[in-house]
């Protein structure tokens, strides 16, 4: 019998979005979590030798022959996956001798009730471990991955059905206004991180951890808070010896150009190439747009202005769509929330960063962008058009 594929309504950014088994049984899988020092809800040391083979066809647990560790005693078995400890008993696994071999029950969310227990048919207790708080990026962020991944696997054409030329003009306004939520999010999450530090510390923190990518955030931010921008301001750190001294890097798939080493490499010499970058970025003047001339890429002065970013700041250590996202996420952000002005225009019409071609893609079918020097693709517009994605619930 085929698998039934659960989901489950999550409040976020763009309102309520479906959250799908699959997408935790894949996070499990790719053990994209703090694997660290883990422990079950009632206190042993956990430890995962062997995660299981994926079971996405037939009934039973969601992986099998998987090897853990409880107090360093090894225990073979399956693992089953829920998003609630409840929905065990609630889809009579405790009465189903198929569930009998599970050695660890995985939930996302932690039980409304103080405590729920696990059993098998057999009475035998179960430890469980709750995923939420270990995970190195939000739900929401998630979902992103796998809606990028849905546009990728040839489910593209489903949104399209959506957006009829009938519906095309409320599609424009839906992607504007769902990229200024988006802004309006960045500029109030550096607004509070410029409170618990200076401007350099956090542009130091902010800077690195973009360049950790989604996978990589965490030890990439830890970094950045155990050296301060003054080490690196005076050649007192290793690259090599700082990548060395962290544990949880996720290398696995990665291109090379992206692993952390060469990054924390990168960042090492452009600190060594303009000591003074980030004062330069505090001062950076940002031109405002005069109300009189069309809103685009050369009324406010984005050419200009990327130019003196690439060659002048980064002093071209950084090349590709990456300068672009560093500027969009990390720089805008913070200069809008430290000067108390609004460059939402600026963040909106810039060029896009590390977008997958997949999502350009699909803001190219739609006609919005992208198909001719009129209506260049900008960050904004696919910023609007990942959140249209996310909150249409568009994901396999």
């Amino acid at each position: 019998m085929k698998k039934v594929q659960l989901f489950e309504e999550v409040p976020g950014l763009y309102g309520t979005f479906r959250v799908e088994e699959n997408v935790i049984q894949k996070i499990w899988a790719e053990q994209d979590f703090n694997v660290e020092n883990l422990h079950t809800s009632c206190g042993m040391k956990l430890k995962v030798v062997s995660q299981g083979i994926w079971n996405r066809t037939e009934e039973g647990p969601d992986f099998k022959n998987a090897v853990i560790q409880l107090n360093e005693k090894e225990f073979s078995g399956d693992i089953e996956i829920h998003f609630d400890a409840r929905e065990w008993k609630n889809h009579l696994h405790n009465q189903n001798k198929n569930f009998d071999r599970v050695i660890l029950h995985v939930t996302l969310f932690p039980s409304k009730e103080l405590k729920i227990n696990t059993f098998t048919s057999s009475g035998t207790k179960i430890p469980q471990i709750v995923l939420l708080p270990l995970l190195s990026q939000s739900l929401e962020e998630y979902m992103e991955e796998a809606a990028i991944k849905s546009l990728a696997s040839g489910v593209s054409d489903l949104p399209l059905k959506l957006v009829s030329p009938e519906s095309m003009f409320e599609f424009k306004k839906d992607v504007q206004k769902l990229a200024q939520v988006r802004w309006e999010q960045k500029k109030k999450f550096a607004k509070k991180k410029l409170k618990t530090a200076p401007f350099k510390q956090v542009f130091h923190e902010s800077f690195l951890e973009a360049l950790g990518y989604r996978r990589n955030r965490s030890p990439m931010l830890r970094i950045a808070q155990f050296h301060p921008w003054q080490e690196w301001s005076n050649k007192v750190v290793s690259a090599s010896d700082l990548f060395d001294s962290e544990t949880e890097w996720k290398t696995k798939g990665q291109r090379p150009a992206n692993h952390p080493k060469v990054r924390l490499e990168q960042y090492a010499k452009l600190w060594e190439m303009n000591p003074e970058w980030i004062s330069q970025v505090e001062n950076t003047k940002i031109p405002k747009n005069k109300k009189s001339l069309q809103l685009n890429r050369e009324t406010l002065g984005i050419h200009a202005l990327r130019k003196v970013w690439k060659e002048e700041i980064l002093a071209q250590t950084f090349g590709g769509g990456k300068i672009d996202t560093l500027w969009i996420d990390v720089c805008l952000p913070i200069l809008s929330a430290f000067h108390g002005k609004d460059y939402f225009d600026t963040w909106y019409y810039w060029p896009p960063g590390d977008f997958p071609v997949f999502l350009r893609s699909f803001v190219k079918k739609t006609g919005i962008a992208g198909n001719s020097l009129k209506t260049p693709f900008s960050n904004g517009v696919l910023q609007g058009a990942l959140g249209y994605c996310i909150k249409k619930q568009l994901i396999n």
